[in-house]
């Protein structure tokens, strides 16, 4: 496995040890923003980005998902070991330490790709929840405009669609250097980028358990406790 280098990470962090949750603002609806890694790691993913865009300009990639056409796979790039360091080492524990309904899920696996918004590329993304239980969200680079990160609260499989009270939307102004760290289950979008180009990297934290009991409670058109939407209604 490769190093994970200490310079890939904001000073002070290693120091601070579990006080490094002081580095993120909670934002409400278990959406936390701060930034614990360095322009140098944003630097590195962004080189292995752009190496890999000019030895395939003229090929043609197979989606990563239904929503994003343009998003790229962090095996493709050769970063797979780095980006399983990171999450094992940094930010199981800030994840577990943020979002106290996970404390005792060892999460079984993580689906982590490249994101690519602008005018010749994605350039928004619709209402929808990731398939994970934890998001955890980088922006690698700086230089555009627009492309926020809207949310509308977390619900369970039956009221995905149900409305959201005004406390519930956030806005997120991504930039460079900074994580989102969000419950895969809250709603969110993201307006069309206005200008230049926006690079983030995604991983989803996934456990098999508790993606069995969101197909329970879908199949058994049933809510799940994790839901806001009845306690709004009171």
């Amino acid at each position: 496995m490769h190093s994970f280098n200490s310079d890939y990470l904001i000073p002070n962090l290693i120091d601070a040890g579990s006080q490094n949750l002081r580095f993120f603002e909670d934002k409400g609806s278990n959406i936390f923003h701060g930034q614990i890694l360095s322009y140098t790691f944003c630097d590195f993913i962004m080189g292995k980005i752009k190496e890999y865009e000019l030895d395939t300009k003229n090929q043609s990639t197979r989606p990563v998902n239904s929503m994003h056409k343009n998003a790229l796979l962090v095996g493709e790039l050769g970063i797979s070991d780095h980006i399983k360091t990171l999450v094992n080492l940094i930010l199981l524990k800030t994840i577990h330490s943020l979002f106290p309904r996970y404390m005792g899920t060892s999460f079984c696996s993580f689906h982590s790709y490249i994101v690519r918004y602008s005018a010749n590329m994605d350039t928004d993304l619709g209402f929808h929840i990731d398939d994970s239980l934890v998001t955890i969200n980088l922006c690698l680079n700086d230089g555009f405009v627009g492309s926020d990160l809207i949310f509308k609260g977390i619900r369970c499989p039956i009221h995905v669609d149900t409305p959201s009270n005004d406390y519930e939307r956030i806005n997120i102004k991504h930039r460079k250097g900074f994580t989102v760290l969000h419950d895969g289950k809250n709603r969110h979008y993201v307006n069309p980028i206005e200008k230049g180009e926006r690079y983030n990297l995604i991983i989803w934290c996934q456990d098999n358990n508790k993606n069995a009991e969101w197909r329970k409670a879908s199949d058994n058109y049933e809510c799940m406790d994790l839901c806001d939407y009845p306690r709004r209604l009171g």
